[in-house]
C-alpha cells in the first residue's frame, strides 16, 4: 500500500499563529496587571503612608472590592489570585518598588510584620495519612502554582483531567 504524504505546514502555521496570539494576549495581560496595580499603589501612597496599617488596608481593599467579589462569585477567578496580588502590592508599597505579581515570593522584600521564614510549617514530605479533601486541596494548590508560573495550558489540562478522573472534583479556594 502506498502512503500519500499530506503536508502539515498549513495546520502547523495556524497552530503557531494561535500560540503567537496567545503569547501576545498573555503579555498584554501581564502589562495591564502591572500597570493597573502600579497606578493604584501610586495613588494609595499619595493618600497614605507606607506602614503596616496602610499596607494591610490596601490589601483588604484589593481583596474585598466589589469587582473582585463579583468575579470570584461568578467562578471566573479565584479569590486567592487577588490575595496574592494584594501581597505583592503591599510589598511594592512598603518598599517603594515597582509592582510585579511575583514580589510576594521575593524573600528580600518580606514585610517586617509578616511571617518569619522559621515560622513556616513544613508543607511537603512523607504522607502517612490523607483524605480526599486533602487531595483536592493539594491538586488545587498545584493548579494555582501552574497559573502563577504562566503554565495556563498545563493548568487547564490538569484541571480537565482531575474533573474527568476524580468523581466530584472541584477546585478549592485555598485559604491563607
Amino acid at each position: 500500500m502506498n502512503v500519500q504524504t499530506i503536508s502539515f505546514d498549513k495546520s502547523a502555521s495556524k497552530i503557531i499563529g494561535a500560540y503567537k496570539t496567545f503569547d501576545a494576549a498573555s503579555s498584554k495581560l501581564t502589562t495591564t496587571i502591572n500597570s493597573e496595580f502600579q497606578s493604584f499603589i501610586d495613588t494609595w501612597s499619595i493618600a497614605n503612608d507606607r506602614g503596616e496599617a496602610s499596607c494591610k488596608a490596601m490589601q483588604k481593599e484589593i481583596r474585598d472590592c466589589e469587582a473582585v467579589i463579583n468575579i470570584v462569585a461568578s467562578g471566573a477567578m479565584e479569590k486567592k489570585t487577588f490575595t496574592e496580588y494584594a501581597n505583592s502590592a503591599a510589598r511594592a508599597l512598603h518598599f517603594n518598588v515597582p509592582f510585579e505579581a511575583g514580589l510576594k515570593n521575593n524573600p528580600d522584600l518580606a514585610l517586617p510584620w509578616g511571617k518569619k521564614s522559621g515560622d513556616k510549617t513544613k508543607v511537603s514530605g512523607k504522607v502517612s495519612s490523607t483524605s480526599r479533601e486533602d487531595l483536592d486541596k493539594t491538586i488545587s494548590k498545584a493548579l494555582a502554582q501552574m497559573r502563577i508560573l504562566g503554565l495556563t495550558e498545563l493548568a487547564a489540562d490538569t484541571l480537565d483531567l482531575m474533573i474527568d478522573r476524580l468523581d466530584g472534583f472541584k477546585e478549592t479556594v485555598l485559604a491563607k
